[in-house]
């Protein structure tokens, strides 16, 4: 076992002498192993895991005990008891598709590496075709905001952007949150209060900014030795404000480099809880399914992921 440090060591120790032992049940995107796994910590004999067709960056309960998972130029579902693929589509007007987020009336939005967003109906009909600013480019997640705008996470920053029909592409920008060094953002959401949260990629940070684009937190995990902090990947926002957060370590064996697969993060982003299974293989995306109704279409425009607004 790697050394952990004094101050992990430290944290770990105070929270066990409290019987305080965090355990989820969680979902993680494996993007080495072109997998989802599914693990249970209160019973390990539950845990299994999905091979796909092709690696997932996005993932989407989306009701029916189903999940969602993206692919190149479009998505497959399926279904968590059998691991069936039980729906599959895909378009030849989006290709690098890197997300997709289901709503509540059924249509689905898929956005693409270059930034074009497609929507479909409920019948799987292309029915619009967004263009995004030019600067907006290596596009990887995109997220509804309270407001029905669309946040893109992308080289540089994350871009809020408007759906409004007929906008020209550059004038679709509402706001950008700038990444504060380089580079690769993965995901960016605005959380209950306000804030927009932001995971950027190599520059290992989770990056807190205002309402108006102003940076106020820079949080970097302070891993145990051995440990890299290598690209933030997805998040999720849980109900007690805790953020479960994903550090990607590689493409595949050759450029590996061993971390934290998983990590939660108190309100004051202090580490009370992490994973690191080597049967993870390297974690792109997590959804923590504690307390979630499966049974519904969820996601997570409102901050903390739940059953979708109707």
């Amino acid at each position: 076992m790697k050394r952990m440090s004094v101050v992990a060591a430290g944290m770990l120790a105070a929270v066990l002498a409290r019987g305080e032992e965090i355990k989820h049940r969680f979902l993680v995107g494996d993007f080495m192993h072109c997998s989802v796994h599914y693990v249970d910590q209160t019973d390990a004999s539950k845990n299994w895991t999905l091979k796909l067709p092709e690696i997932a960056f996005d993932l989407q309960l989306v009701g029916g005990n189903r999940l969602l998972c993206n692919r190149s130029k479009g998505y497959d579902v399926y279904d968590l008891t059998t691991r069936q693929k039980v729906d599959s589509f895909e378009s030849e007007a989006v290709k690098d598709v890197r997300s997709v987020r289901r709503l509540a009336d059924g249509r689905i939005f898929m956005g693409a590496q270059d930034g074009t967003v497609c929507e479909f109906d409920a019948q799987k009909k292309l029915t619009a075709t967004y263009e995004m600013p030019k600067a907006a480019k290596y596009v990887r997640m995109m997220r509804f905001t309270p407001k029905g705008t669309l946040l893109l996470a992308a080289e540089d920053g994350a871009y809020e952007v408007s759906l409004e029909k007929g906008l020209e592409a550059e004038k679709r920008l509402v706001r950008k949150f700038a990444l504060p060094r380089d580079r690769n953002s993965f995901m960016a959401l605005y959380a209950p209060d306000g804030k927009l949260l932001l995971s950027g990629g190599y520059s290992k940070g989770l990056f807190t900014f205002d309402a108006e684009g102003k940076l106020v937190k820079d949080t970097v995990l302070k891993q145990p030795e051995g440990l890299n902090n290598y690209f933030y990947a997805g998040f999720q926002i849980l109900k007690n404000g805790h953020i479960v957060l994903a550090n990607w370590t590689g493409h595949n064996e050759g450029d590996f480099k061993p971390g934290w697969k998983l990590a939660e993060l108190d309100k004051d982003h202090n580490v009370v809880w992490t994973w690191n299974e080597d049967f993870g293989g390297t974690v792109n995306q997590v959804i923590v399914v504690d307390g979630l109704d499966v049974g519904v279409l969820n996601d997570d425009a409102s901050g903390v992921l739940g059953p979708a607004a109707k």
